[in-house]
């Protein structure tokens, strides 16, 4: 996808008053979501898209990110504690731990296919490589993500503590219940053709199963 996959945005843009350059870090990361949500692509967040987006110079940008790579971690970090925030508002309203376990994964799945262009740049990200090869650490995201895994486990681990499950791995049954709910979201966005069953009834047996659930 290129440049002019971006939407148009006036050409004219009001310099922030001084003292006020953070308003301009928000402005490029709104740009780069609003060319997120329009195309779908990570690749087409470029730093003249996103100053073109907002109606500055690209040079504006250096002031706040080096590259696009940097961008897109914050928009990773801002998607992805909404979704931790709505799985654990999902969990702490359930009635018991086996409750909260499936509450938690249908709110992640609901926000996948929700926003489908966010919840591709969080986990199928484009830009890793680059920042693997770089051996830049990803200061903004990778914190929440692994916050974000402990507290999927902790979920597994309190049916266990609660012997509502006989898992002897929380670790690893959360992940195979984690491979599967990619799956729901990612098959049935990339794959239209296919008239796809039910999600939550599908994803409830499923949890059933990989959490090796007593009760229900």
């Amino acid at each position: 996808m290129t440049d002019m996959a971006a939407r148009p945005t006036p050409a004219r843009r009001s310099r922030n008053p001084r003292g006020q350059g953070h308003h301009l870090r928000d402005e490029i990361i709104a740009g780069a979501n609003t060319i997120l949500e329009h195309t779908g692509d990570e690749h087409a967040v470029t730093l003249r898209a996103v100053a073109r987006q907002i109606g500055i110079t690209a040079p504006s940008i250096f002031t706040h990110f080096a590259d696009p790579p940097a961008i897109i971690d914050v928009v990773v970090t801002q998607h992805l504690a909404i979704l931790a925030t709505r799985i654990d508002t999902a969990a702490h309203a359930a009635a018991d731990p086996p409750a909260a376990l499936h509450t938690a994964w249908a709110a992640y799945v609901d926000f996948g296919r929700a926003r489908p262009a966010h919840y591709r740049v969080i986990f199928e990200r484009r830009y890793l490589a680059a920042w693997e090869d770089q051996q830049r650490p990803m200061t903004e995201t990778a914190p929440l993500g692994a916050a974000s895994v402990e507290m999927m486990v902790g979920l597994l681990q309190a049916c266990i503590d609660n012997h509502t499950s006989t898992s002897t791995d929380a670790f690893a049954d959360s992940v195979a219940i984690w491979y599967y709910a990619h799956g729901l979201v990612a098959l049935p966005a990339t794959i239209t053709s296919i008239a796809w069953p039910d999600t939550h009834i599908h994803l409830a047996t499923t949890i059933d199963n990989l959490a090796h659930l007593t009760t229900t």
